[in-house]
């Protein structure tokens, strides 16, 4: 007697962008078997109603009105999610066309070149005796310090030629400049404004917002950008 064996077929394994899709299409299916099923349901009921007893004027209108409903909450849907691509275009666009144009961050480091220069600014609330100003390398040591004396309120230009207080010339890289102010045995950090320039532009997801690579290589929102500069 012979004895007939079937093997199973491979039960296919899917990825899990292949899964991620597979719930994404079955959630818009779902979201359109709502609004279809209710129109089906209901002209059903209309084809199937007793002819002794129909449907009140009350329950038609009722149902009509449920469905009217339904159907402006997904035409405000489908209006909502094309406003929010546009916003996203339409901001977007405006960081790309910041691309290569200056701008004032504070508390951010400044790249210095062979020879060029750093420069800063801070805006002082109340006149100051004595203000410390304070260059810093990329790993926080000091490389430059400068006292600088009867300062007004106002805004305040800080400039740093890139050498330390022997004359000699620092090495390129990134640089911070702060502030301090003394007074009665307290100190108090100033804000220093450095130029950086917008090297990229790109789209954060999660914030629905857009971010503009700096000088540095720090990215910042485009929203906390105060200054620009041409």
């Amino acid at each position: 007697m012979a004895i007939e064996t079937a093997i199973p077929s491979a039960t296919k394994v899917m990825t899990s962008g292949e899964y991620a899709e597979s719930q994404l299409m079955a959630k818009q299916s779902e979201g359109n078997l709502d609004r279809d099923a209710f129109l089906k349901l209901f002209t059903t009921q209309l084809q199937n109603q007793d002819p002794l007893s129909p449907m009140t004027n009350e329950a038609f209108v009722s149902q009509l009105a449920q469905f009217s409903s339904l159907e402006s909450m997904n035409n405000v849907d489908n209006s909502m999610q094309s406003m929010a691509e546009g916003m996203k275009s339409d901001r977007f666009l405006l960081g790309a066309n910041l691309l290569g144009t200056k701008i004032d961050v504070s508390g951010e480091q400044a790249p210095l070149d062979e020879r060029g220069h750093i420069s800063g600014t801070a805006n002082l609330e109340q006149s100051h005796e004595s203000l410390i100003f304070t260059v810093k390398d990329a790993k926080g040591k000091a490389v430059f310090q400068e006292q600088l004396f009867d300062l007004p309120a106002g805004p305040l230009q800080l400039d740093w030629n890139g050498s330390n207080a022997r004359g000699e010339r620092q090495a390129p890289g990134h640089y911070s400049l702060s502030l301090t102010a003394i007074s009665n045995g307290n100190s108090m950090d100033i804000p220093v404004s450095t130029s950086q320039v917008i090297k990229s532009v790109s789209w954060n997801e999660a914030k629905s917002e857009v971010l503009v690579e700096i000088s540095n290589g720090r990215s910042i929102s485009l929203a906390d950008l105060e200054k620009f500069k041409y």
